[in-house]
């Protein structure tokens, strides 16, 4: 698992930092990448700070450019923290900032970064960050070495670690340090861990609406289709309702939900990795003990799921009310984006589905062309989604759009079926020899470049792919 007590070092030393600016009343940022692993990690220092009293903002942004640094030099803030942002531009960050800034991430760095002492990264202590801890738990540990009473943010970590899509373990479990912050949770009393259908909206929405909006695993015939899965429950003789009121998965019975598994499993059967598919049904659930029972933040996903929504649709400043507290305005407003977000996830995801144009597959890869379609700040969803189809299995998936400032952004996932080998953090950083940014984890990465270059930078993935495919070349995992 790594070098567990130089990171628990490292965390105290940073969260003696941080202590240090709020007992000298310092003005203090922190920015947040806008996924729910970025706003959880965000909130989570913020709790810390606010309990200590300390002066701070929160801003939620979609990436972390140069000019973005230039011009958070120019504001009126004494120090800088950065959660799940950064990564690769140490030195930079550091020329313009000098020592008035600190670093809290998982993302793949450079050997070079990886000696800055104002950074913590779980790559410097040999964590995995991709499948063992969250930018969200290195901030649980940071805000825990400041505090000993801030163990109860261990909930918000394990949301942004099941956001992460960090549920890697045996029936979706999280893992390594991600599985010590559970028991951190369970014994504050603040989470539950039990086995059942992971259907999204269990607890909160009728049956067939839940089938519908479950995306991993994506359901031919049924995800997206409400009055197809109506009309498929109906038929199986399923009671969907008590009286005047629709049911709810966790409201079944063991023998219910198996009939439910019974009716889903022909659909499933659609794809190569039908088996796998049928696992996916069930698995852990994390529920968050001390959320209200009728509210998307009672099942770990689901609080993620609304996080993604608030931070993809412009609304991160929401996202983190509802993680420091706020279950009045906020969360309602909350559940308002979430319903939109996964209308306009289900529009992107057919029209993409039904337009054989915008979607082009190579040898090694497929391609998803967004432009003109897809939101920026919605491909990371969008790649999350696709890779858990049939149809894109075995292959790289790279969904790319162009952005407001006329760059093109991709979002890239490795598939079932992908070489082992294949890293795609590595092959995105290399965005950096074309004017751009990028980085990420071996599975899900992502780059931005200027439009003069994409010819270029669709030329390296190419080479890199054929190397890891073809055995040959550098071994980039």
């Amino acid at each position: 698992m790594g070098n567990i007590n130089e990171l628990f070092n490292r965390a105290k030393r940073i969260g003696e930092v941080i202590d240090q600016k709020v007992r000298e009343k310092k003005n203090i940022i922190i920015l947040g990448h806008l996924d729910a692993d970025g706003i959880a990690s965000a909130s989570i220092i913020a709790k810390a700070i606010l309990r200590k009293n300390g002066r701070f903002v929160v801003r939620i942004t979609n990436s972390l450019k140069l000019k973005t640094v230039y011009e958070l030099k120019e504001e009126d803030y004494d120090f800088y923290i950065f959660c799940e942002l950064g990564a690769g531009m140490g030195s930079q960050i550091k020329e313009i900032l000098d020592g008035k800034w600190v670093a809290i991430d998982h993302h793949q760095i450079s050997e070079d970064e990886k000696s800055f002492d104002n950074v913590i990264n779980s790559w410097q202590f040999d964590v995995d960050g991709t499948r063992e801890i969250s930018a969200a738990g290195m901030s649980y540990i940071v805000a825990l070495n400041m505090d000993k009473n801030n163990v109860d943010l261990s909930c918000l970590a394990i949301v942004g670690a099941i956001g992460d899509k960090q549920d890697q373990g045996e029936g979706r479990s999280l893992i390594g340090l991600n599985e010590i912050i559970v028991n951190d949770a369970i014994g504050n009393g603040c989470l539950e861990v039990t086995k059942d259908l992971m259907f999204y909206g269990r607890e909160t929405k009728p049956i067939h609406e839940a089938i519908a909006s479950t995306t991993t695993p994506f359901i031919p015939g049924l995800t997206g289709n409400r009055d197809s899965c109506l009309a498929t429950l109906t038929s199986a003789g399923i009671k969907l309702k008590e009286g005047s009121r629709w049911k709810t998965i966790a409201e079944l019975s063991e023998e219910e939900k198996g009939k439910i598994v019974e009716v889903i499993i022909p659909y499933l059967t659609l794809a190569p990795s039908a088996t796998d598919k049928v696992k996916e049904l069930i698995g852990n659930i994390y529920t968050l003990k001390k959320e209200d029972e009728h509210t998307s933040l009672r099942d770990g996903r689901e609080f993620a799921t609304l996080l993604n929504a608030c931070g993809r649709t412009g609304n991160g400043g929401v996202g983190v009310s509802i993680c420091l507290g706020d279950r009045d305005f906020a969360l309602q407003e909350g559940e308002r984006i979430l319903a939109e977000y996964k209308y306009t996830l289900n529009s992107y995801v057919q029209t993409i589905l039904s337009d054989e144009k915008r979607v082009a597959e190579g040898r090694w890869s497929f391609t998803v062309v967004g432009d003109g379609l897809i939101d920026e700040k919605m491909l990371g969803a969008i790649s999350s989604i696709l890779s858990g189809i049939a149809k894109f299995e075995g292959k790289a998936l790279f969904v790319r759009t162009v952005t407001n400032d006329g760059d093109i952004s991709f979002s890239a996932r490795k598939t079932k079926g992908c070489s082992p080998a294949l890293n795609l953090g590595l092959i995105m950083a290399e965005a950096s020899k074309f004017d751009g940014v990028g980085g990420g984890h071996d599975v899900a990465a992502g780059a931005r470049i200027p439009p003069q270059r994409l010819n270029n930078f669709l030329k390296v993935i190419e080479d890199r792919l054929r190397e890891v495919n073809e055995g040959k070349g550098q071994n980039i995992n």
